[in-house]
């Protein structure tokens, strides 16, 4: 399955109008993912900026880039209907990772425009 229809699997009007629920499913998410190998401690990292820019309200993130962010969270989230079950060992959670870093090289514009609009950016990676 494409990077693209990925995204449009989960840009339904209730994943991209529910920031609290992605909130609350991106936190228990993020604490069942077991950063073991690099790809999935990268997965982590990209996933936590993602998360952040969408939900920041001081940024007036694009809507196509706000779009493609919660799809590709949402999908990172979902542990239904990806391409590689997260429960393999090891290669779980790559078609995950590369769905984000395919958001975030589609829009790596917005994400550079965030650094430089974001006076105190501090990264809250652990």
């Amino acid at each position: 399955m494409s990077h693209e229809k990925k995204l449009q699997r989960f840009k339904t009007y209730e994943n991209l109008n529910n920031l609290e629920e992605l909130r609350e499913e991106f936190r228990k998410k993020i604490s069942e993912v077991p950063p073991t190998m690099e790809y999935v401690r990268n997965l982590i990292l990209d996933a936590k900026l993602l998360f952040r820019i969408v939900t920041d309200p001081d940024f007036d993130l694009k809507e196509e880039a706000r779009e493609d962010f919660l799809s590709a969270l949402w999908y990172f989230i979902s542990s239904g209907g990806n391409t590689i079950p997260d429960w393999v060992p090891l290669i779980g959670y790559c078609d995950d990772y590369r769905l984000i870093r395919y958001v975030k090289e589609k829009h790596k514009e917005e994400i550079e425009r965030y650094f430089e609009t974001t006076k105190y950016f501090i990264a809250n990676y652990f």
